[in-house]
């Protein structure tokens, strides 16, 4: 049985391998992740020199993560994505607010389907600034306009018919973007039918006023 043991010590060498590389990505991971949601909270309350500075620290990280993934087992790919996909997420949304168009993912040098994931994620982000805008009541219009960039990302997620074991679950997630996009649109549509109702009751009152005057 001596072939025996030698094919478990390579193995034993290989997984020893793999569990190194396994513990170095997940540290990079964990501060990319921080990283990535430092910056999403920075961008949303308009930090953006702060924000960007945490990117680009982040873009080395991740690009050190990617390095890595030839030596890991594909099945652990659920690792990479999570840092990859938040890196993304946070992309999307600086962009957004800063009204510049979206990279893709090659620009960004992440995986594709962490990048799909990461754009499944802005939507949430979306909601969030959406619903921001609709307390403060201030731009009904920039809530709109995010209301139909939720609209046109789902439409392109549902163009994507693939099996999960390739896309990583992704149809569990572009069901939740058409749930959140259509809980979104009636608050949208609620708070633009109160702003339209507000107008009217000024109109009416400053009639009367013009009468009585």
């Amino acid at each position: 049985m001596d072939e025996l043991q030698e094919i478990f010590d390579q193995i034993n060498e290989r997984l020893n391998k793999s569990n190194k590389v396994r513990e170095e990505i997940l540290s990079l991971s964990r501060r990319a992740i921080q990283k990535s949601s430092i910056a999403i909270k920075n961008l949303h309350r308009g930090d953006f020199e702060s924000a960007e500075m945490l990117l680009l620290e982040n873009q080395k990280l991740i690009a050190e993560i990617n390095k890595l993934i030839p030596q890991m087992d594909p099945l652990r790919f659920g690792v990479i994505l999570n840092c990859n996909q938040e890196y993304a997420e946070a992309v999307f949304l600086q962009k957004f607010l800063k009204k510049e168009p979206f990279p893709n993912f090659e620009e960004l040098n992440i995986p594709f389907v962490a990048y799909l994931h990461g754009v499944t994620d802005f939507v949430g982000e979306l909601r969030r600034r959406i619903l921001d805008i609709l307390r403060h009541g201030d731009n009904i219009d920039e809530a709109v306009i995010a209301l139909d960039l939720m609209d046109e990302i789902y439409s392109l997620l549902i163009t994507l018919d693939f099996p999960d074991s390739i896309t990583y679950n992704l149809r569990k997630k572009t069901d939740f973007v058409r749930n959140i996009t259509e809980k979104t649109r009636g608050d949208v549509t609620l708070a633009f039918n109160r702003l339209q109702l507000v107008k009217t009751i000024k109109n009416i009152l400053n009639h009367d006023e013009n009468e009585i005057h």
